[in-house]
């Protein structure tokens, strides 16, 4: 119950991606001709045939290689790429063909039966091999399973000044696959149906017409039953009919086992339809012939050709070539060759797989656009030149975004330099990598991608696609440390003014840098004079030949200030106004309690209170009854408090007594 629930919703949610029945990928009006033919080997590796016609006074004017990648949709990715040969030339194709016009087909109830596409196109136009040959002779590898490329088809244009104009619209599918499948073709000319007008298709899995086939119909007119095993590919199960024509001199031609008529059957999967109506669109369809057969959903049309003839004149365009830039980058367009007319600029740009993708130009009406996008994507430009008469042109942008860097480090013992950095999963499309260390030097990897022989410290790894764009990342190779930094500081705590002693006890080293409080005292330093009360904050760094292995440590001494306080041994309290006062100094807040004695030993005065530091009078000559005492020689005993939070009672008293005599004299 549960799968059938969630199967529907998903398909739903991949539907709603199709935007468009089909992606009108390429058109021209030329003088000469058109040929095409494919085949699908499956999964196996085979070697077989496509007939083509290229006359041998033509030259290839576009050639073009169609190929559909597959997966099941629980994958993660497509293949990266398969290489096939034409006529013994290695050709590569995959990924970075890609228009990413993903599309699902469904042959069961699981999600791992959900099988995603998505079309290559690779323009192999000057591939040597196939230059002027009738027959190109194609070689497929063996695919072990999903993901796969496979069902390829090969589309040639040539010039020819002595054959008549001929005009051709490459359609790709842009559709997920149900029993009825839609399709409306607008051609880029008018048609002269005057002259044939051929309709070719590219087919996959369509495995009979027995239970398995595909009516097809022309502006709902029925054309035929298709179906069956493609002549050069009979040993493979479902290679479904490949469309093999040429089309010249107004005329469409059958290739093999296709046929030129207004009908298709069984492998024959081409027609002339010029008599089926000159509505536009041209709207064709494909029936299941068993809708309710449980593979009624895995019919496939890969690609629909209709070639024809037309009055509009040729006319010279050019558009900027397929292009890769670095991410980041922008990238200028330019196609020529379009006139505004009363309903268009000239120039109408479409993004192929992605819509959205077109807000990634500064215009799309507009002959020279800016591409300012951070991933790859495949545009068509329309350019017009009437009204009625218009070329489409793709063209394919890759931004490369270099892949990210990863690596391991090796530990370097100091002053051996045995450190190493591994690079790991190098990239395919990286031409060149390396490291560069503190001084700027560029390190050389070995065979294995290791850069031996390192010493500690900071290096900066790169790589460098064939695109030219690059990355880099900082990485660090820890040193292992042997030097222990160490040193004893004597005393560890006093009171100021006093002398620090430092003896340094570092083991495997030779370096030192000796700071206080943050400021430098040179690498030979054995003590100081610590003047004045604070914290000390000694720190000492030590290493063996490389300071990045180098070990510290430090320590914290403690000093405090001691008690100074000045008392007089004589004042003349007669109101002169100099040294009328017992006056006490002291370079400390402290608390105090004063007493004076007479000769006889009589409490004359006493007081007490807080002092702040500096100097204070306390004593004014009277006695507690407010009489001035007589002259004479008084005894005075003085009790300092210090402040315990403050003074560090253990190197300093926190109460001092001060006694002695002073005169006093009128």
């Amino acid at each position: 119950m549960y799968k059938y629930i969630l199967l529907p919703i998903l398909f739903l949610t991949i539907n709603l991606n199709c935007l468009s029945q089909q992606i009108h990928y390429y058109s021209d009006n030329f003088y000469g001709g058109v040929t095409g033919g494919g085949f699908n080997p499956g999964l196996s590796s085979i070697t077989t045939t496509v007939s083509l016609n290229i006359p041998n006074n033509a030259t290839i004017r576009k050639a073009l290689l169609f190929a559909t990648s597959s997966k099941f949709f629980i994958q993660e990715k497509f293949l990266d790429s398969i290489n096939i040969t034409l006529n013994g030339e290695i050709i590569s194709i995959g990924q970075q063909n890609a228009i990413n016009n993903k599309y699902t087909q469904i042959y069961g109830f699981s999600q791992d039966d959900y099988v995603e596409y998505t079309t290559l196109i690779k323009d192999i136009t000057h591939v040597s091999s196939i230059q002027n040959q009738p027959t190109i002779n194609i070689t497929s590898s063996m695919q072990a399973n999903l993901p796969a490329v496979w069902r390829f088809y090969i589309l040639i244009l040539y010039d020819s000044n002595v054959l008549s104009k001929t005009s051709i619209d490459v359609y790709i599918n842009n559709q997920d696959y149900l029993p009825q499948l839609n399709y409306s073709l607008i051609p880029s000319y008018n048609i002269s149906y005057s002259e044939d007008v051929g309709l070719v298709i590219n087919t996959g899995d369509i495995c009979d017409t027995i239970n398995d086939g595909s009516f097809v119909s022309v502006n709902s007119s029925p054309i035929g039953l298709i179906g069956g095993n493609e002549f050069n590919t009979i040993n493979t199960s479902c290679s479904s009919p490949s469309g093999n024509f040429y089309y010249e001199n107004n005329t469409l031609n059958g290739l093999t086992d296709d046929t030129s008529d207004s009908l298709m059957n069984g492998t024959d999967a081409i027609a002339n339809i010029r008599n089926y109506g000159t509505s536009i669109p041209t709207e064709v369809n494909f029936i299941h012939q068993a809708q309710s057969h449980s593979s009624s959903k895995t019919n496939i049309v890969d690609q629909l050709f209709l070639t024809y003839t037309s009055p509009c004149d040729t006319f010279s365009t050019t558009l900027t070539p397929d292009t890769t830039i670095c991410y980041g980058e922008t990238l200028q367009l330019q196609a020529t060759g379009g006139v505004s007319t009363g309903s268009t600029s000239g120039y109408e740009w479409l993004a192929i797989s992605n819509p959205a993708a077109l807000n990634d130009l500064s215009c799309t009406d507009c002959p020279n656009p800016i591409f300012s996008g951070d991933s790859s994507q495949v545009y068509t430009v329309r350019i017009w030149n009437t009204d009625s008469c218009s070329v489409v042109k793709p063209i394919s942008i890759g931004v490369s975004h270099p892949s990210e860097i990863i690596s391991s480090t090796f530990n370097s013992v100091c002053s051996f330099s045995t450190g190493k950095i591994k690079m790991q999963d190098v990239p395919s499309n990286v031409v060149q990598f390396g490291a560069v260390n503190k001084n700027g030097d560029t390190l050389t990897a070995n065979s294995a991608n290791t850069f031996n022989g390192l010493s500690a410290g900071d290096y900066t790894l790169f790589y460098i696609d064939k695109f030219g764009c690059s990355t880099d990342t900082v990485v660090k190779v820890e040193p292992v440390i042997n030097t222990k930094a160490l040193f004893n500081a004597y005393p560890k705590k006093g009171t100021a003014p006093i002398y620090i002693n430092l003896t340094n006890q570092s083991q495997n080293a030779t370096d030192y840098s000796w700071w206080i409080n943050d400021a430098y005292q040179g690498n030979s330093f054995s003590g100081f004079w610590a003047d004045t009360s604070g914290t000390y904050n000694i720190e000492l760094i030590a290493w063996k030949t490389d300071s990045i292995c180098a070990d510290t440590v430090s320590f914290t001494v403690f000093i405090f200030d001691s008690l100074v306080a000045s008392l007089p041994n004589v004042f003349t309290p007669n109101n002169d106004g100099v040294n009328d006062y017992f006056n006490v100094k002291v370079n400390l807040p402290v608390s105090y309690k004063l007493s004076i004695l007479n000769r006889w030993g009589n409490l004359v005065f006493e007081n007490a209170g807080d002092l702040t530091k500096g100097e204070h009078k306390l004593w004014n000559g009277e006695t507690k009854s407010g009489e001035i005492v007589t002259d004479g020689t008084y005894f005075y005993k003085m009790v300092f408090g210090l402040d315990r939070e403050s003074i560090d009672c253990e190197l300093t008293e926190c109460e001092v007594v001060k006694q002695g005599f002073v005169d006093v004299r009128k």
